[in-house]
């Protein structure tokens, strides 16, 4: 009979095994875990992960995660895993998507390398899973060797591609071009032209510009995938949008491209799949002192794997807009945006927006309007503005890491959104007039009303990881206002809240080197906030793995800058 009982259990646990193996829901009870597929996709220099579940509805099962370079015999260490449990509505009155899962980045990755990755999933009410894959980042993209070199100048069909006798139209060379070959460009003027011949997975064709003077397109339509194209110029003539993708393109590089006085400048297709968008220059239209709700810099559509790095962006509504998952935001100055600065609305896991400098904004920094799933990553960005900190709507799980924020008014009038995320050491900087404080304000009006608002409630849930955080809300005698309740200091606040019980009192004019940000609500140049020696924002932070180990002194600093460490490159690189 014991025997006939422990093969009974030995094989309901093998159906258990196997059901939880392909994703399928078992009848285990609702706390516990079993874990379902597994989705990862590398970009250049990160990794994403989605682990979909079943069970845990106490949200207490955890997932470590560990990596190392294939080959190496040193691992590393992330973040856990985000425990997602999203209902992702965007009207109130209609779920339209739903995720159980657990789901998170690895960053900071060198390009073209293979890692290994090992995932520990435990539920101390039940289940438990180790799985380990590995995965490459993308490399750099880089001009293709080994092929022909062609050249081309304006024109309407003749020549046979050699610097002596070169193509006459870009037509002309399209027809013959093949994949790992190279175009060279040279100054004029092109008008309108279709990128329809594709190259090769590892064998880019490549248009390039030869030689000084500019190669300028009245506008060009991109449907051909394995394409690198750099040294371009967009001029604004009639067309509407400078470059716009048709179809499925994928793994095109843009670099190095100027576009001036477009409305919208680049705006990819919905299926577009990872493309390289850097070291560009995009001035559009806007006015900067009006508050225009159209005209986009880079509209990724939505669409997936995109690394958009080191472009200097002004005149237009967002800097960057609607990446669709898996995608990568860095390096870029974006100034002068007459909506907001970064906008990943209708984004969902693993957004990744690091080491942006983005000022002169018109309504808001950072936008989550609508968020469908966690977690987003900004870390390290440095954003200055007129208008909100952050466009609070519909939101899941986020990371805010060794942000600067500097706002004449207050971060947010639903601050209490910051519930969803891990935070750490990030500086809230008031520049404004006392009366303009307090620095963080949570209150609930008519807008949360609103079908676009997803209701947070004011306590911490199993959400809320938020500590460490610096705060300046300049002479005014109400520092937070949280409800209906209000707050003149910082231990108060934590005691009450449970939040930010290792925060810091700051003062702006004490911790930078230069502040160089006016008393009154306005512009401001291309500052960097970076700390003064002794302040108490230096080491006064918290380790976060992955993230800012690599730190000078006791402990990591507060803010976008660490002391002792070069300031990141801004906009565009010389010599890449």
């Amino acid at each position: 009979m014991i025997r006939r009982l422990l093969a009974l259990l030995g094989c309901v646990l093998l159906v258990i095994a196997c059901a939880a193996a392909n994703g399928h829901d078992t009848e285990l009870p609702a706390k516990t875990t079993a874990p379902g597929e597994l989705r990862t996709h590398g970009t250049i220099h990160s990794i994403g992960i989605e682990w979909d579940l079943s069970g845990d509805a106490n949200h207490n099962a955890e997932c470590q995660v560990r990596f190392r370079a294939e080959g190496t015999t040193t691992w590393k260490k992330t973040l856990p895993l985000f425990r997602i449990d999203y209902f992702g509505v965007y009207n109130t009155r209609k779920a339209d998507r739903a995720y159980n899962m657990f789901a998170g980045s690895i960053l900071f990755l060198q390009p073209g390398t293979r890692y290994e990755v090992e995932l520990d999933l435990r539920d101390p009410d039940g289940g438990a899973a180790m799985k380990r894959f590995t995965i490459a980042t993308r490399p750099l993209p880089r001009l293709p060797e080994g092929g022909k070199k062609l050249y081309v100048t304006p024109g309407d069909g003749g020549g046979d591609g050699t610097a002596e006798k070169p193509f006459l139209g870009l037509a002309s060379a399209q027809k013959v071009v093949q994949p790992g070959d190279v175009v060279l460009m040279r100054p004029g003027k092109y008008g309108v032209f279709k990128f329809d011949k594709p190259g090769e997975s590892g064998r880019f064709i490549a248009w390039k510009k030869a030689e000084e003077g500019e190669v300028v397109f009245d506008s060009a339509k991109i449907a051909a995938s394995h394409l690198y194209l750099e040294g371009l110029t967009f001029r604004k003539n009639q067309a509407g949008t400078a470059l716009k993708v048709e179809g499925a393109v994928k793994d095109v590089a843009l670099c190095r491209s100027s576009f001036f006085g477009f409305h919208h400048s680049i705006m990819l297709s919905r299926e577009s799949a990872d493309w390289y968008i850097a070291d560009n220059v995009i001035v559009g239209d806007n006015d900067p002192e009006k508050s225009i709700l159209e005209g986009e810099a880079i509209d990724l559509n939505a669409s997936a794997g995109h690394v958009v790095a080191h472009n200097r962006v002004s005149r237009t509504e967002n800097g960057v807009h609607y990446p669709g998952r898996n995608c990568d935001i860095f390096g870029n100055d974006i100034f002068d945006t007459t909506d907001d600065g970064i906008e990943p609305d209708y984004g969902y896991c693993n957004i990744r927006i690091w080491e942006n400098r983005i000022y002169n904004y018109k309504n808001n920094g950072l936008s989550f309007q609508p968020m469908f799933c966690g977690p987003w990553y900004f870390i390290r960005n440095q954003v200055i503005g007129t208008g909100y900190t952050f466009k609070f709507r519909v939101q899941d799980r986020f990371l805010l890491v060794n942000n600067t924020f500097v706002t004449w008014s207050f971060a947010s009038p639903r601050m209490h959104h910051v519930l969803t995320s891990y935070s750490r050491n990030n500086l809230y900087i008031c520049a404004g007039k006392p009366e303009r404080a307090p620095i963080w304000t949570a209150f609930n009006n008519k807008d949360e009303k609103l079908e676009m608002v997803r209701a947070v409630d004011f306590k911490p849930n199993w959400m809320t990881d938020v500590d460490y955080d610096g705060f300046d809300w300049g002479e005014s005698k109400i520092a937070f206002r949280w409800d209906k309740k209000f707050y003149n200091d910082l231990p108060s606040f934590a005691a009450d809240i449970g939040i930010e019980k290792h925060g810091v009192r700051v003062f702006k004019e004490q911790i930078f080197e230069r502040f160089d940000v006016p008393r009154e609500a306005g512009r401001v140049g291309p500052t960097v906030l970076t700390l003064k020696k002794g302040s108490n924002a230096v080491d006064a932070g918290a380790v976060v793995p992955n993230i800012n180990e690599e730190f000078v002194g006791r402990a990591p600093d507060l803010g976008a800058h660490e002391l002792g460490r070069p300031a990141p490159t801004y906009g565009p690189r010389t010599g890449k």
